[in-house]
């Protein structure tokens, strides 16, 4: 991972191999960022999505394995949590996301991480069984 920090962001690219969340978790200690939301785009070939069933307040995740390119990679970045969404697109065209809890780049991945001024903690929300803002 290499960086450029600018006043109000951080411009981000990751190479092959490198695992997203863990690369943004090693940013987020490194900076010390305790707010900041991200966007970004590029290409994977192992990714583990989630879609949380609000019913049961529980996620359902699944790994795919292929060449995947990232049409949008977006989420918040908070002193307790990464949040993150994925979308790919296929080589057939079609398209497959959700949350984003693993995801290992194939080529490049680059991301503009935007600095935020409101803390981001996060606490469960017994409604949905959710981490949601503490503001």
């Amino acid at each position: 991972m290499e960086y450029v920090d600018e006043e109000n962001q951080y411009i981000v690219r990751l190479d092959p191999g490198d695992q997203v969340l863990d690369s943004l978790d090693q940013l987020r200690e490194t900076a010390s960022i305790e707010s900041a939301f991200f966007t970004g785009i590029g290409a994977v070939d192992e990714v583990t999505l989630g879609h949380y069933d609000v019913e049961r307040q529980q996620y359902h995740e699944e790994t795919f394995e292929g060449e995947f390119e990232v049409t949008n990679f977006t989420g918040n970045i908070g002193p307790d949590k990464i949040h993150a969404h994925i979308q790919l697109g296929k080589r057939n065209f079609e398209s497959i996301g959700g949350h984003c809890s693993g995801a290992r780049v194939s080529g490049t991945f680059e991301l503009i991480v935007q600095k935020g001024e409101t803390l981001l903690r996060h606490q469960l929300d017994e409604r949905t069984g959710l981490d949601v803002f503490d503001f």
